[in-house]
């Protein structure tokens, strides 16, 4: 709300030094004159000499600048980065030439970059328009990143005034911050049946008299078809030659659910917490691709499952792309329901009441369907004797509803970006 007060407005805005430099100036005008005392006098005509040079110097290049910052827009190259590298900002002009800006002494002229995903992860970045190199920025958080608030802003060196300008905005999605696998990856038991992989081939068995071969010793007498040899003049055994079926891709569906309980979590642990499911999600999404399932995705407050009408399987890329999106929700948002034919195993946050999830409603309109609860947790956290309680709770209210199976993992997660 202030950064857009602060674009509408056409002149300078004072900072908290410059309100102090005015009553310092004030005070030493009204001392000055009073007491007649020309080192005070003197004392404020200078400071409002500076002040007024600041104001004006900073409006006029304002004002020159107003159209030409219409024409920049700042880039973030490549807009998919993994947590930990980095990705360049660029600052392009539409208009033909360089975009080098003109200053005045004690005047600078700055381009901002300001992301934030849904759930406030905040990425600001300054650029020297005057600086022919790209700059460069570490992301160290996951999420989606948005924001059309983008400015030039040019102010005095001092730091009395600045003038805010608008530059244009590009809709949608800025950058992609992909989770990394989790170190400790989450070991897949998964019992609702539909979702089971199997690795070997099975065997179809056929009537056809073409498909059957002569009896030979050592060859299980369970697959002798007795009836032909009933038939046959010639008494002879003959066995099934059974052909095999490849194993079959089945569509696996995971959703996360980033509800937090504010009494359990911070803003900021929520959002760890959620860094935490995504890493683990990760991490089986890939164990599951390799073994030849096709893993569709789903989250809180999504209106959609990522992958469930493709015809195809995620690439790595995608399922990263993909778990990029959730953010912790404190308020009340639903699951996304799958097909009813179709088992979905779920990541979720542990919380002190099981009962007044969107969870326990999920579950409730899942009604006999497979559901697998896995409540991951941090073990190594300052807190994570509670949120071992909240896990056990909740694994064992869910597992008292029919077709549903809950267990709780605690996960020792090293934060690389902590420092």
């Amino acid at each position: 709300m202030q950064d857009s007060i602060r674009l509408r407005l056409k002149i300078p805005l004072p900072g908290t030094l410059a309100f102090f430099v005015m009553l310092i100036t004030a005070l030493a005008f009204i001392l000055g004159q009073g007491r007649a005392e020309l080192v005070l006098t003197l004392l404020g005509a200078i400071f409002l000499i500076v002040l007024v040079y600041s104001f004006l110097s900073v409006l006029v290049l304002g004002l020159l600048y107003r159209k030409k910052s219409a024409s920049l827009a700042m880039t973030i190259i490549p807009d998919k980065v993994n947590i930990g590298d980095d990705a360049q900002v660029l600052v392009k002009s539409l208009l033909p030439g360089n975009i080098r800006f003109r200053t005045i002494p004690m005047v600078n002229i700055r381009c901002e970059l300001c992301i934030e995903t849904k759930d406030r992860r905040v990425i600001r970045y300054y650029a020297d328009l005057n600086d022919d190199e790209a700059g460069r920025i570490c992301i160290k958080e996951r999420g989606v990143y948005l924001g059309e608030r983008d400015r030039l802003i040019i102010f005095d060196a001092i730091g009395f005034f600045r003038f805010y300008l608008p530059l244009r905005q590009s809709a949608g999605p800025r950058l992609f911050a992909l989770p990394n696998p989790a170190d400790e990856a989450r070991v897949l038991q998964m019992k609702t049946g539909g979702a089971m992989h199997r690795n070997e081939a099975r065997q179809i068995k056929t009537d056809e008299l073409i498909d059957h071969r002569p009896y030979y010793p050592g060859d299980d007498p369970r697959r002798i078809n007795w009836k032909l040899y009933s038939h046959s003049p010639l008494g002879e055994l003959v066995i099934r030659k059974e052909d095999s079926e490849s194993p079959p891709h089945s569509r696996t569906i995971i959703l996360i659910d980033t509800e937090v309980d504010p009494s359990l979590y911070s803003v900021d642990e929520g959002r760890r917490a959620v860094d935490l499911l995504c890493e683990s999600v990760l991490s089986a999404a890939l164990e599951l691709s390799a073994s030849g399932f096709y893993v569709c995705i789903g989250y809180t407050g999504s209106k959609t499952i990522y992958g469930l009408e493709e015809g195809k399987a995620f690439e790595a890329s995608d399922l990263a792309s993909c778990l990029a999106r959730p953010a912790a929700v404190f308020l009340t948002e639903a699951l996304p329901l799958p097909p009813e034919d179709r088992p979905v195993l779920v990541f979720a946050i542990p919380g002190r009441n099981p009962e007044e999830r969107t969870l326990a409603s999920f579950c409730t309109k899942r009604g006999r369907a497979g559901t697998e609860i896995v409540f991951l947790y941090r073990a190594d956290s300052y807190n994570a004797i509670a949120l071992e309680d909240a896990a056990r709770l909740c694994t064992a209210s869910y597992n008292k509803r029919n077709g549903v199976f809950a267990e709780k993992a605690g996960i020792l997660r090293e934060d690389k970006n902590e420092a």
